[in-house]
């Protein structure tokens, strides 16, 4: 990556910048072992050095507790490999996404025991793939994942949206908390990282209520991320809000041990007063009035800023991911134009951080291929007509800057 973080500085506060910040590539999760095979292809060819994959709870772990899928641990095994024999380093991310069907159906993570069986399900996967992982990424969700859940699944009928977003949000971070203890007593080898809430949100507006917003999403938002992971406690208005969800020693047990942190950054969000919302606040991607052609630079920055200050010690990772709507092919090529402007600008935002002593250890990028989300954040998408991928633009402008 020397290519683009060059020699930095240093902050008063911070250790030496790392000699070496890698390129890696968020591989996703392909629905076919083709795909699999064509997105580990593009990362290597793109000039990757690292892989970032989610371990998937439900596939692995069917029954929610107990011994993992045989099958589901040879297709884990055989992509592990796969990625080694290509030269890319694992890093898996424990992501709590995909409930097994026993948990989803007692609650999902409104059941405050879904947090004890996520640390289970941490060391046994960790002891199966330990060995083959540069580190293993324990992600609690951000509360944007809280928000969805709260918002149409895993919610036990007649539970209030509300209700449903505190507790999710207050066991998310327990499990966090748990699987990290547990993982760190289960071997004193494995290097551990902690996922944290994204960039700080802005005002919708110029008044008093989005102001209050603002707070409001902070507190149970990287606030509570990130106070609850260091110092074991709930900030005050957080610790309020989640009120007698919280039992005795929950919050020592949110404390986990970190070797490395990682933010995910898909982009700025705007706060506003909202009753029926989760929390009271709505958080949206872009603001009233406006569809900006290009992503802020500002909020990440600021949210590597603030990251540095609280743990000045930890290396972290970043992750991009751009959503946007591509334009049609054009000479058999997509010319994703959005895509590539916000990329470069969070590209150059990442290399100032650097260079001003941010000990940014890794750059992921991705997901390699479309998801399947409405807004596609992928650098390829899939020709089904060919079952074969087409890289976009931002691939290839990628593979420009990385291969130089």
């Amino acid at each position: 990556m020397g290519d683009l973080l060059g020699p930095g500085g240093r902050g008063d506060e911070l250790e030496p910048a790392p000699a070496a910040p890698i390129w890696g590539a968020d591989l996703g999760a392909p629905a076919t072992p083709r795909q699999e095979a064509e997105a580990l292809r593009l990362a290597v060819e793109m000039g990757a050095a690292a892989g970032r994959f989610a371990l998937d709870w439900a596939a692995l772990q069917p029954e929610g507790r107990g011994r993992l899928d045989p099958a589901a641990l040879a297709g884990l095994d055989r992509r592990v490999d796969a990625m080694g024999e290509a030269g890319l380093t694992p890093w898996p991310v424990l992501a709590p996404a995909r409930l097994p069907r026993d948990i989803r159906i007692r609650g999902g993570w409104t059941a405050r025991d879904t947090a004890w069986r996520f640390a289970e399900f941490a060391c046994r996967v960790a002891g199966r793939i330990g060995d083959r992982m540069a580190a293993l990424t324990v992600d609690a969700g951000a509360p944007g994942f809280a928000r969805d859940e709260a918002a149409w699944r895993d919610r036990p009928i007649g539970m209030a949206e509300d209700a449903a977003f505190r507790a999710i949000l207050h066991h998310l971070l327990l499990g966090r908390g748990l699987a990290l203890s547990a993982l760190r007593q289960e071997s004193g080898r494995w290097r551990l990282g902690a996922a944290l809430a994204g960039p700080p949100p802005e005002p919708w507006d110029d008044t008093l209520a989005s102001s209050d917003a603002v707070a409001i999403a902070e507190a149970l938002g990287w606030e509570a991320s990130v106070i609850s992971l260091r110092d074991g406690r709930y900030p005050e208005l957080a610790a309020e809000r989640l009120g007698r969800l919280v039992e005795e020693d929950d919050e020592k047990r949110c404390r986990g041990p970190v070797d490395l942190l990682l933010l995910d950054h898909a982009g700025p969000l705007w706060a506003r007063m909202s009753a029926d919302a989760p929390g009271g606040v709505d958080l949206l991607g872009r603001p009233r009035g406006t569809v900006p052609e290009r992503a802020d630079p500002d909020s990440l920055r600021r949210a590597l800023d603030r990251l540095a200050k609280v743990w000045p010690k930890l290396p972290f990772h970043l992750t991009l991911r751009i959503a946007a709507d591509d334009p049609p092919l054009r000479e058999g090529r997509i010319e994703d134009g959005v895509r590539i402007d916000r990329l470069e600008a969070d590209l150059d935002v990442a290399e100032a951080a650097w260079a001003a002593g941010v000990p940014l250890a890794a750059v992921f990028l991705g997901p390699v291929l479309d998801d399947g989300a409405a807004s596609p954040a992928g650098l390829a998408a899939w020709d089904r007509r060919a079952d074969a991928p087409l890289p976009k633009e931002s691939w290839r402008r990628l593979q420009r800057r990385i291969r130089g």
